[in-house]
């Protein structure tokens, strides 16, 4: 199945996939939600497998760094991508002054993805 091109989510946010050259692939994440710069292009480095693949968002840039990452498994199937997400966070508060304690440095949740281009 083709993974590469422009995705959207439920809330907007918007992953493009470049071409998957012996399983892996890179492109970029533009995110609605949370604390991520709206509009902002932040790095993505993934893998896929057959109708699987797997996707990691870097939340840092040369102008800003959110001290986050989130990490996406899915499967593309019928048309859509359905992932799960995990994000670790170092802090707790938008100013950065406030670090996670172990317990909520995680988020969870799950997104499905369908195609824009």
């Amino acid at each position: 199945m083709e993974i590469s091109g422009t995705w959207e989510n439920q809330n907007g946010s918007v992953l493009t996939i470049g071409p998957v050259e012996d399983g892996s692939f890179e492109g970029t994440f533009v995110s609605t939600k949370g604390r991520a710069a709206q509009g902002r292009a932040y790095p993505v480095r993934g893998v896929a497998n057959g109708e699987l693949l797997a996707f990691s968002v870097d939340f840092r840039d040369g102008d800003d760094n959110l001290h986050s990452i989130c990490s996406f498994s899915g499967r593309l199937r019928d048309g859509v991508l359905h992932t799960v997400w995990v994000v670790a966070r170092e802090f707790e508060d938008a100013e950065q002054t406030k670090p996670t304690e172990p317990w909520n440095t995680f988020l969870t949740n799950a997104d499905y993805f369908e195609r824009r281009d």
